[in-house]
């Protein structure tokens, strides 16, 4: 799958979404700093599309937010990743593989995050680690993470 072609599709498939309430962007609600954390970071994002700075402190937080959350992110992330440079700008793509290719222990949290994701939602997913499959550097660096991804998406897409 070429970037065009990708991008047409995540436009499709994931339209932008409102920002959730409060507490119901982080995964945990109560007792988790790293979740109350993110929830005040993202205080100053309104909007249904993210900015690069927010996708920037995302990165590494991916695993702190809620079904809801995701279903917010995931539009201007996967955007975001399709278009950037990656030989400046990876971090999101590299760490987004990682997400979608959780080892065995954490895989039913993964499925609760990705929960509010539809049919058409996961298969454009699963097109992403496709597309990262074939892409020149995401092949070579990470190619394990991405076939673990494109098991775990099509399990749950079955």
């Amino acid at each position: 799958m070429d970037s065009e072609n990708l991008i047409r599709e995540i436009e499709l498939a994931f339209p932008f979404v409102e920002k959730p309430k409060g507490i119901q962007v982080s995964f945990h609600k109560v007792d988790c700093y790293q979740c109350l954390y993110l929830r005040q970071e993202m205080e100053r994002y309104a909007g249904a599309e993210l900015p690069k700075e927010a996708l920037r402190y995302l990165h590494n937080e991916l695993s702190c937010l809620s079904a809801k959350g995701w279903a917010w992110v995931l539009p201007s992330y996967l955007r975001y990743c399709v278009t950037v440079d990656e030989t400046y700008d990876g971090m999101e793509t590299e760490f987004l593989i990682y997400n979608l290719s959780p080892d065995l222990k954490f895989q039913k949290e993964t499925m609760q995050r990705l929960s509010l994701l539809n049919r058409e939602q996961i298969t454009c997913l699963i097109h992403f680690i496709e597309w990262c499959e074939e892409h020149e550097h995401w092949s070579n660096y990470c190619p394990k993470e991405i076939i673990r991804a494109k098991h775990f998406l099509l399990s749950i897409n079955a």
